[in-house]
């Protein structure tokens, strides 16, 4: 029923990570010019994306223009790691329950919602750890997510710690992250705080 008409409520939430993936600003009053001219973003950015893995046989992100930390910033291989995180969960209740966490312990955090968002900011100065969810929202993009970090690390001669997280408690999860460069991967059962925080210590 091509072209039938059907009534929907959704939030500004909603709205704003929709247009957020064709790097819009959602209007004022949505019109279905407005959505369908999201949608061509977004597809476009996806055939881009895939037509780039094809030819070079790797995951390829438009994240926008280099920084003076890539272009020749200061970048060590330190065995005691800066106390600088960043942290990447598309729940809202993760990275703020880490934040606070984390910030009470003394280290500088910033968090992320997305893929295009999170290599930004991990392109803009030296983290000592990343903490990635593997589902943002699926686990093909935690997976791309973490090639393209472990990419910018070895890429900069850092020395980032790179824990992922889950709520999966499947092996091939694990097995997956750690062969892909992960140093460890962490289970979102009793005490996972707990543990990653231990994980991030430079003891």
């Amino acid at each position: 029923m091509a072209g039938e008409k059907f009534p929907i409520e959704v939030n500004s939430s909603f709205l704003e990570n929709f247009f957020g993936l064709a790097d819009m600003l959602p209007p004022k009053e949505v019109s279905l010019e407005d959505l369908n001219n999201a949608v061509k973003t977004i597809r476009q950015k996806i055939d881009n994306s895939i037509l780039a893995q094809s030819s070079l046989g790797m995951p390829a992100l438009d994240v926008g223009p280099e920084s003076d930390f890539l272009k020749g910033g200061e970048i060590k291989d330190t065995v005691i790691r800066p106390k600088s995180i960043l942290i990447v969960d598309d729940l809202g209740i993760i990275t703020y329950q880490l934040d606070i966490l984390f910030k009470k312990l003394g280290y500088e955090v910033t968090t992320s919602k997305e893929l295009y968002d999170a290599i930004n900011q991990y392109k803009k100065k030296d983290f000592g750890y990343v903490i990635l969810d593997l589902f943002i929202p699926t686990e093909r993009e935690g997976f791309i997510l973490l090639d393209e970090i472990k990419k910018l690390a070895l890429f900069c001669k850092l020395n980032t710690k790179i824990i992922m997280m889950s709520a999966s408690s499947k092996p091939e999860y694990k097995e997956k992250c750690i062969s892909r460069g992960a140093d460890c991967y962490i289970e979102k059962a009793t005490g996972w705080q707990k543990n990653i925080i231990d994980a991030c210590s430079n003891k």
